[in-house]
């Protein structure tokens, strides 16, 4: 068997690590191999080496100046390749800084409040686990992932502790519990402990659960993708998925006034860049915004206008 390059090594154990610790789906880590295979061969096609150890800063410039494409697919591969020659170890890496420009989309990924609230209500009617697991994304903003890595002694009265993505096994962070998080919480730990009496031997301390030949079974990626699949039914709302539901509750709360560095520390973003992104400002708010300006000034104007003259006798 032919020795593989170290190039294609390297490739491996990043696709093994995305796939065990990031928890990404199939689809997610083909289109990251896509993505590093594309990025690998502009900078070959500029005279530098494929063994991602060697890859220069002269090389990482060549590759921003060339990448093709709108900016959002851009910022995308650059993402990818960056995060693929850090994990690598790449001493380069470090030192680009790349300013990109701010893009405005006018169509992002979210539920509106209104639609939230059927599919929140849905999730409740159909059963403790579907109410939990639409809880945990939409209200708290927890990654699929984060649901998945749940364990029963992360859970403590008023908070959760949350395992999320990150180099060496992911990154923790606290999650404050909302006044209706309690009674959804104990309503599935319940169901939890029935299934557990069913049980013989050792069992997992996994939260999300479900019971299969006397054994407790942490539920897998696709078993929680057909669960919103049947939340999306049940409310007559479809919707992409669990971002979906991450995004909205993320732009719920910035439509409520709450700060951009607190909504950062929830969703678990390094940086409130991230969290804008994920809000999704778009060109509609900015039309408010203008708007409610545009309003203010003109009910100003028409107070001034309502302010009798002062008469002072003698004058």
């Amino acid at each position: 068997m032919p020795k593989k390059s170290p190039f294609l090594r390297c490739l491996d154990g990043y696709m093994q690590y995305l796939r065990d610790e990031a928890m990404l789906a199939e689809r997610s880590l083909k289109d990251y191999e896509r993505a590093i295979r594309y990025c690998r061969d502009i900078v070959q096609d500029g005279g530098g080496p494929e063994n991602p150890l060697k890859v220069s800063k002269e090389n990482l410039r060549y590759l921003l100046d060339n990448l093709p494409g709108a900016t959002s697919t851009r910022k995308w591969r650059w993402s990818i390749c960056s995060g693929f020659l850090k994990w690598c170890g790449n001493p380069a890496i470090g030192t680009i800084r790349q300013a990109w420009p701010h893009v405005i989309r006018t169509n992002v990924d979210w539920l509106e409040p209104e639609q939230a609230d059927i599919v929140r209500e849905a999730a409740l009617r159909m059963d403790a686990l579907t109410g939990l697991i639409v809880h945990l994304e939409l209200d708290l903003c927890l990654r699929r992932c984060e649901v998945m890595r749940l364990r029963t002694q992360d859970i403590h009265r008023g908070h959760i502790d949350v395992l999320g993505k990150g180099r060496l096994g992911g990154k923790w962070r606290t999650v404050k519990l909302d006044l209706d998080s309690g009674p959804i919480l104990s309503r599935w730990l319940e169901v939890r402990q029935q299934l557990q009496t069913l049980t013989e031997g050792p069992q997992t301390d996994q939260l999300i659960v479900y019971l299969m030949e006397k054994k407790l079974v942490p539920y897998q990626r696709s078993a929680l993708d057909y669960i919103l699949k049947r939340v999306g039914g049940e409310s007559n709302i479809p919707f992409k998925g669990h971002h979906t539901l991450r995004r909205t509750g993320g732009r719920l709360m910035w439509l409520e006034g709450v700060l951009i560095e607190t909504i950062a520390t929830i969703m678990g973003h390094s940086s409130t860049q991230t969290t804008l992104r994920y809000i999704g400002v778009n060109l509609d708010d900015q039309g408010k915004a203008l708007e409610a300006v545009r309003n203010a000034r003109i009910q100003r104007a028409k107070n001034l206008q309502n302010v009798p003259l002062l008469v002072v006798p003698g004058l």
